[in-house]
């Protein structure tokens, strides 16, 4: 037992129907040479086929309304030969970003890689606004940092994948005003559409409804996936949050999956979300603050030799860990 189980699990099973139980608890990822520092909300990155992580990493103290110590720098590292991760020079950081993304996308010109960021901005009189920043480069080395190739005002939580046919995945909260339990899916024809996104929105073509009440949802990464019969899949790595009457936050990793032809078609779904991690499924570790304890922020799902996945999280925005999943998208049920 673990310093957070007694925290509020039963969140998710009063609302959802939901327990959480595996068979092995997750572990806590430190990174060398951040400092004193806390990392987290990180992003499996494949840099041409070598695994990179990106992660959020700023001082304990970094709130967006507090000009003097906010800092957050999405930062890279590799794994050396005995498994430790180390921050590498080779890769710029990327100053007052939170939250990396991560896209690899085929071009005509040649391949690119797409690092998404949250820009983050305290709002007079409380709360912040939130635009997400796009770079690109042939590789995370070549990211030209000095000028985000595009830029989705007033947004976070905008994720991107190439579909098959090379256009391009896009999944958002719904610009309708429907509320922010919902998840808003787009094609675009090519990744340079995400400059004019702004001023043209592409048609909405799919949308998935299912919180409860006031609950918040959010799409972390996107996957391509094949049961063993053959259809394709859309698979959903996402979160989930809501408030308790208390002011803390609950935040759990989930997932969604929606076959690939339904998706084409605009068939909207009402889905209830798949939860798959709390933050009782890890180890006790540092916290932001209090009423942050009771998170988990997924950032990506790795498909491991043995067939099963490890799931990337930020934990208590505070630290990352990792967390061994036989079957997160159910496609073996």
């Amino acid at each position: 037992m673990n310093a957070f189980d007694d925290l509020n699990d039963s969140v998710w099973n009063d609302r959802y129907n939901k327990s959480i139980t595996h068979s092995s608890v997750g572990s806590i990822i430190e990174i060398k040479g951040i400092g004193n520092k806390d990392t987290y909300n990180p992003c499996l990155c494949n840099n041409h086929g070598t695994k990179i992580l990106a992660f959020r990493c700023e001082n304990r103290n970094s709130e967006v309304d507090d000009s003097q110590n906010y800092h957050p720098t999405i930062m890279f590292a590799k794994q050396s030969n005995n498994g430790d991760w180390q921050v590498t020079s080779d890769i710029k950081p990327l100053e007052m970003l939170e939250d990396p993304s991560f896209a690899a996308i085929k071009e005509s010109s040649g391949d690119s890689i797409v690092i998404g960021g949250v820009k983050a901005r305290a709002k007079i009189g409380g709360g912040f606004d939130a635009d997400t920043l796009f770079f690109k480069g042939s590789t995370l080395e070549t990211i030209d940092d000095s000028q985000p190739f595009a830029v989705i005002t007033g947004m976070k939580d905008e994720r991107l994948r190439q579909l098959p046919d090379g256009r391009i995945l896009l999944c958002r909260r719904p610009l309708d005003n429907k509320g922010i339990g919902h998840v808003a899916m787009h094609i675009l024809n090519k990744i340079d559409d995400l400059k004019t996104i702004n001023e043209s929105p592409s048609p909405q073509i799919f949308e998935i409804d299912g919180t409860h009440n006031d609950d918040w949802v959010g799409i972390n990464n996107i996957y391509m996936l094949r049961d063993k019969t053959g259809v394709e899949w859309i698979g959903l790595l996402g979160h989930i949050g809501c408030n308790d009457d208390k002011g803390n936050k609950h935040y759990a990793a989930t997932t969604y999956k929606i076959k690939f032809d339904d998706l084409l078609n605009s068939r909207t779904k009402l889905m209830t979300p798949n939860i798959i991690a709390t933050r009782s499924c890890f180890p006790d570790a540092p916290e932001k603050e209090p009423p942050l304890s009771d998170v988990v922020f997924p950032g990506s799902l790795e498909r491991l030799e043995n067939g099963k996945y490890r799931l990337w999280a930020g934990l208590s925005d505070a630290r990352i860990g990792i967390l061994d999943l036989d079957d997160p998208f159910g496609l073996n049920s």
